[in-house]
């Protein structure tokens, strides 16, 4: 059969429906009474009453060769239907077990229906019994159907095993099996329950053939079924297998069971080395991604792996051939796909599983209609000598390493034709190559391929995997070869070469005309790309003058050999300008950017240069002769902007702000570092009305270095807890006695001693370091007062500071709270100490915290009260325990009249909001005398005590009489 396009699709599929038993049928057929009892595969009632299973399939087929009819005599079980056999109210009965007996009693064919055995079968999730395990077989309750042939094959086992059991008998096997499920019975020894049964065999024997029996009482009867029976085999001689297959093949819900040795063989085995042939796609080959073990047979394995626990160390071979000879190799025990031949079993030393894959030969035969005289096999395959051998063809067999290379053969009129399996072919043929390929099935041979298991390997390996192979569904090896036969030949270049050569020569000669035409326009277009790459690069999109890529590559190269001294960096940009954007909009401020650009730019010289950096942020590089010279040139870029201002009739004044950066010979080559440098004077310029210009000296070296060391050292100082808790003590000064404290943050540096947090806080503030400098103070103050509180001293609540930052995180009280309940410390014993600088934004998330943290107790305090924000209206708003007057509200405020009745009217006002208030900065005797008149009590200052050190303050409360004398 010649084939343009070519797809074998293996369809090995057996159908037999259901069907009625044809009870009412032509009026000259023999009447015939079946005897019927409920019994699983054999013999049921579908849904619609009709009887379905072997034995009535197998009658069924009986009347084509018999002019009988059937009429059912339901039996209700076996021991009945035997009965009414014996009686003659039936004629035939189906599945009956030889007996020398049951030949008195009854007739028996010449041949059986088929061979089946008895099994011994458990319920699924019972693990007690392993596979002919019989130590625990002894004293099982056994459930057998009376008078069976079943019980007695079943007792000659248990005898001939030495091991006893429970036997209970029962007349129907629905009965039986509903005892074994519901756990009355350990298990059950009956003739093997087919396809549907959900129960485990760990039994298997005493196969025997059944027999169609036929009444005493109808010897015609038996005449008629012999001459059927002899006619059936004769034109279909498979028939019986096929019916067997069925009805009694594994199913996909029954699984194989091992004995204990095989059990213990698979947990000691480790990785057992399997080679494959990777030429035999779709079967078994390597995938060409990851070069993994695919195909039909891969799947297989791994079917065996998910049911056994076996791994697996898989090895590639080149040719069949070389697969043989890997596994001579002591290491490896399997030979993945192997022919089921027993020469070649016995030529390599190895035992094969029954076969797991039946699979058709063809002849695959080339274009020309040659006769076909030399054949193609592959190396080490029997299937093409065992053909020619058959059929006394006279035809010689050329040996290749691979199925394609023997088509390659074909292609190329070296061999006339090749012989190989269907599923390969298919594969193959799927290949535009050998699209001209005729095929011819040849329906009496097919390859039988089986696991090959090598002498050398342990006997309880074999047994494993032919359970394995027998307990492999045939709905499970459809789905496995369906979907890896789906899979198409990967077309290689060659491939398409070979097939459409003058279209491919066409197709280069036309690309590379259309590259070389699209080289020559390129070509063209470069420079003017190089100048658009160049824009972009190094130009800004806003303004048109460099940006601070070019603007640092143009400033290497101009001070490259440049005198030290003779440059400046010039860092610059507008005060307030983002106001100017949010109030009159970005158009306005793009326009101030453009004007300011446009002055830069007409300032520098030939080897100066200017840059955008961002925003409104610019830099220049500019040649340096004398201080004024520079600040008369820059101060003219200032004019010039605001006479643009002026010009334009604009509602603002312009301020610019120049950080100065003298170029020295050390850091000339470091552009990065000396913008930094150049903006860190920019940034650190005092608040100013006018613009100005500022130079980066030795003060803000200094003050850099000292920043940096901070930084450097404030993660390892936390760590190392150079961080300490001061305390400075609050005074009742009418009792002199103390009546709480502030913890004040101290830095203990190895090398420089005690350090005041004036001199780090500041910079905390502004890394925002100083969150985790509070919360450390914090937690040291409440592991002192558990101390403390342990060793029963009089203490008074102790204050602590925190910064504004913390305001800004939802979980700031939640972990106070925790971290004074983990010391287990009364919150009021703690108290949240705040600057009124907080204040100035985020009111509702600061009361939210104030209002969560007075419900838990802590009191609450603010700090320099009187120093900034309309702090007389924070006490309307802001339920807080305390106010600390500010130091300098005091000082300010002692010497007249007025200013005494300022301070006596916030006094007054707190008193009367029950706020207790503390004066800040006592300092003198006069300050504690007037202090006291306006009706203040309560002080903290050097004329009462400096911050002291933990040791010192715990002094203080060990002895709770002593007062606090003044230092005046």
């Amino acid at each position: 059969m010649k084939l343009k396009s070519f797809q074998l699709i293996l369809i090995v599929c057996m159908i037999f429906p259901s069907f009625p038993i044809e009870i009412n049928s032509a009026s000259d057929r023999v009447p015939v009474k079946v005897g019927y009892y409920d019994d699983g595969d054999y013999m049921s009632r579908n849904e619609n009453g009709e009887y379905i299973g072997f034995n009535f399939e197998y009658l069924q087929e009986i009347t084509k060769y018999t002019n009988w009819k059937y009429e059912i005599v339901d039996c209700k079980s076996w021991e009945n239907a035997f009965e009414m056999l014996k009686s003659g109210e039936i004629d035939v009965l189906p599945s009956v077990y030889y007996t020398k007996e049951r030949t008195k009693e009854m007739l028996f064919p010449t041949l059986p229906m088929c061979n089946i055995y008895t099994t011994l079968n458990v319920r699924v999730d019972d693990t007690r019994y392993d596979y002919e395990d019989f130590d625990s077989f002894q004293d099982m309750k056994v459930g057998i159907i009376s008078n069976s042939k079943d019980a007695e094959n079943f007792k000659e086992y248990c005898k001939t095993n030495d091991f006893e059991v429970q036997i209970i008998s029962y007349k129907e096997t629905d009965d039986l099996l509903r005892n074994l499920k519901n756990g009355n019975l350990d298990g059950v020894a009956i003739t093997h329950l087919g396809r549907t049964s959900t129960f485990k065999s760990v039994a298997q024997f005493s196969p025997e053939p059944l027999y169609t029996v036929v009444s005493n009482k109808k010897l015609d009867l038996l005449s008629q079924l012999n001459s059927a029976l002899n006619t059936l085999t004769l034109r279909n001689s498979s028939y019986e297998t096929k019916l067997y297959n069925k009805y009694f093949s594994i199913s996909t819900a029954q699984k194989p069971v091992f004995t204990k040795d095989e059990q213990e063989y698979i947990q000691q085995s480790g990785e057992i080395s399997a080679v494959y042939d990777s030429t035999k796609a779709p079967l078994e080959y390597g995938d060409s991604k990851t070069g993994e073990f695919s195909g039909v047979v891969a799947d297989l394995f791994k079917e065996i792996t998910n049911n056994t626990g076996l791994k697996f160390r898989f090895i590639s071979a080149k040719s069949y051939n070389e697969a043989l000879q890997v596994s001579k190799d002591s290491s490896t025990s399997i030979v993945c796909g192997m022919e089921n031949d027993y020469i070649n079993n016995q030529k390599n030393n190895i035992r094969t599983t029954q076969y797991y894959l039946r699979a058709p030969v063809v002849l695959v035969s080339g274009e020309k209609e040659n006769k076909i005289k030399k054949v193609a096999a592959v190396n080490g395959s029997l299937i093409g000598q065992n053909i020619t051998e058959d059929g006394k063809l006279d035809r010689t067999i050329e040996y290749y390493n691979s199925p394609k290379e023997c088509f390659e053969a074909v292609l190329k009129d070296k061999v006339d034709a090749v012989y190989v399996n269907t599923y390969i072919a298919d594969y193959l043929l799927s290949n535009p190559r050998y699209e001209k390929f005729s095929v011819s099935t040849l329906t009496n041979y097919a390859e039988e391929i089986s696991i090959g298991i090598s002498d050398s390997a342990d006997s309880r390996l074999f047994s494993i995997l032919d359970k394995c192979i027998q307990y492999m569904s045939t709905e499970q090896m459809d789905r496995i070869i369906l979907k890896n036969t789906i899979i198409q030949y990967d077309i290689t270049w060659q491939d398409i070469i070979h097939q459409h050569p003058m279209a491919i020569i066409g197709g280069i000669i036309i690309i590379a005309a259309i590259i070389i035409i699209l080289l020559s326009f390129l070509l063209l277009l470069k420079s003017k790309n190089n100048k658009r790459i160049e824009s972009l690069l190094y130009r800004d999109s806003l303004t048109g003058i460099w940006n601070l890529n070019k603007f640092c590559k143009e400033a290497i190269k101009s001070l490259r050999n440049a005198e030290s001294g003779s440059y400046v960096i010039v860092y610059l940009d507008i005060k307030q300008f983002r106001m100017i954007n949010d109030t009159l909009g970005f158009s306005e401020g793009d326009e101030i950017l453009c004007v300011l650009a446009k002055a830069l730019q007409n300032t520098v010289s030939f080897e100066e240069s200017c840059a955008r950096v961002s925003a409104d942020q610019f830099v220049m590089l500019l040649k340096y002769n004398s201080w004024d010279c520079l600040e008369e040139r820059l101060f003219k870029i200032d004019t010039q902007l605001n006479d643009w201002v002026e010009k334009m009739r604009k509602t603002y004044q312009l301020i610019l702000v120049f950080g100065i950066y003298i170029v020295n010979e050390v850091e000339k080559h470091d552009i990065s570092l000396m913008l930094d440098l150049a903006n860190y004077a920019r940034r650190n310029t005092e608040i100013t009305h006018k613009s100005c210009v500022v130079l980066y000296d030795m003060t803000m070296r200094e003050e850099g270095l000292h920043q940096r060391n901070l930084t450097d050292r404030m993660q390892i100082a936390l760590e190392h807890g150079e961080f300490v808790p001061y305390f400075q003590p609050k005074v009742d000064m009418n009792t002199n006695k103390l009546v709480g404290s502030e913890a004040l943050v101290r830095w203990n540096y190895p090398d420089k001693g005690i350090i005041s947090p004036g001199k780090f806080i500041p910079y905390f503030e502004k890394n925002g370091f100083v969150v985790e400098i509070d919360f450390y103070i914090y937690e040291e103050v409440c592991k002192l007062l558990k101390r403390w509180i342990d060793l029963g001293l009089n203490i008074s609540p102790v204050s602590c500071n925190f910064s504004r930052i913390h305001f800004n995180n939802e979980s700031f009280s939640e972990t106070l709270i925790e971290i004074a309940d983990y010391y287990k410390i009364p919150h009021k014993y703690l108290e949240i100490e705040v600057t009124e600088s907080i204040f100035v934004e985020n009111l509702n998330q600061i009361l939210s915290h104030f209002n969560q943290l007075k419900e838990s107790g802590f009191p609450i305090s603010i700090d320099d009260f009187g120093s900034g924000y309309s702090s007389l209206g924070l006490l309307q708003q802001f339920s807080v325990d305390i106010i600390k007057l500010d130091r300098t509200f005091i000082q300010k405020g002692m010497h007249g009249s007025r200013e005494q009745a300022v301070v006596r009217g916030v006094v007054n006002m707190a008193k009367e909001l029950n706020m207790k208030v503390i004066c800040e900065g006592v300092e003198s005797i006069e300050q504690v005398i007037r202090l006291k008149e306006i009706g203040c009590y309560l002080a903290q200052g050097y004329f009462y005590a400096k911050p002291m050190p933990q040791d010192d303050f715990e002094q203080l409360l060990k002895n709770p009489a002593l007062k606090i004398k003044s230092n005046v």
